[in-house]
C-alpha cells in the first residue's frame, strides 16, 4: 500500500488523474471514429485522434474491439431498453414495429454497433444483450400472433434475420444515405402482416439450426 501514498509531490495521484484523462480521451476518440467508420479504425488511430501514444492506448485495451465494447455500453443498454419498451405494447403489431425502429435506429449513427452485434471478430459475445433482444422478439411475436396481425409463419429466427438484414443494409450505405433503412423498414413489415399477399412455397418455417454459420 506504501507505493499508492501520495508523496509530496503528489506524484501518485497526478498519474491517476492522467491515467483518468487518457482513458476518457481514447472512449471519445474511438466514439467519434467508430460511429463514423464502424470497426475500421485501429486503435493506433484512435489514439492519434486523442492526443496520446499509441503504448498508452494499449495499456488502457488490449485492442480496438475492446475499446469498442466499452465505448458502445452506453448506446448498446439504451438500444435494450428501447426494445424492451417496445415489448411493452399492448398491440403486438406496433410493438414489433417500434422493436424494429429501436434495434436499427442506433446502428444507422453508430456503425460500428451493428458489426459487433452482428458477430463482429474478436469482440465476446454479449449473451445478455441477444437474450433480451430475443425474449423481447419472443413476446411480441407471440401478441401480434394472438390478435391475428402477423403471418402465422412467421418465427422469431425470422424476425432475427430480417433485423440482420436490414443491418447489413445500414453497414453497406449508411456512409452515403444513413437514414435509406427508414424506406425499406415499411416495406419489410408490410411482407410480415397477416393480410399480405400469400405466395405458396415448399419450404418450412425456418428455424435457427437452418441458418448457415458466419463466414470466417
Amino acid at each position: 500500500m506504501g507505493e499508492d501514498r501520495p508523496g509530496p509531490d503528489g506524484t501518485v495521484r497526478r498519474r491517476r488523474k492522467d491515467a483518468t484523462r487518457n482513458r476518457e480521451a481514447l472512449i471519445a476518440a474511438g466514439r467519434e471514429l467508430f460511429d463514423a467508420g464502424g470497426l475500421g479504425p485501429t486503435l493506433d488511430d484512435v489514439a492519434r485522434r486523442a492526443g496520446v501514444g499509441v503504448g498508452t492506448a494499449y495499456r488502457h485495451f488490449a485492442n480496438k474491439y475492446e475499446l469498442a465494447q466499452a465505448v458502445l455500453a452506453d448506446s448498446v443498454l439504451d438500444m435494450v431498453t428501447a426494445a424492451e419498451l417496445a415489448a411493452t405494447r399492448e398491440d403486438g403489431w406496433t410493438g414489433l414495429a417500434e422493436f424494429f425502429d429501436a434495434v436499427l435506429r442506433p446502428q444507422a449513427s453508430k456503425r460500428a454497433l451493428g458489426e459487433i452485434l452482428r458477430g463482429a471478430p474478436d469482440v465476446a459475445p454479449w449473451e445478455e444483450v441477444h437474450i433480451r433482444i430475443e425474449t423481447c422478439i419472443d413476446t411480441l411475436l407471440g401478441r401480434a400472433r394472438r390478435q391475428g396481425s402477423i403471418r402465422p409463419e412467421v418465427t422469431s429466427t425470422d424476425i432475427g434475420v430480417l433485423c440482420s438484414l436490414m443491418g447489413t443494409l445500414i453497414d453497406t450505405f449508411g456512409g452515403s444515405d444513413p437514414q435509406l433503412w427508414r424506406r425499406f423498414l415499411p416495406i419489410v413489415l408490410d411482407g410480415l402482416r397477416a393480410d399480405a399477399p400469400k405466395r405458396s412455397s415448399r419450404r418450412r418455417p425456418a428455424a435457427a439450426d437452418d441458418l448457415p454459420a458466419a463466414p470466417p
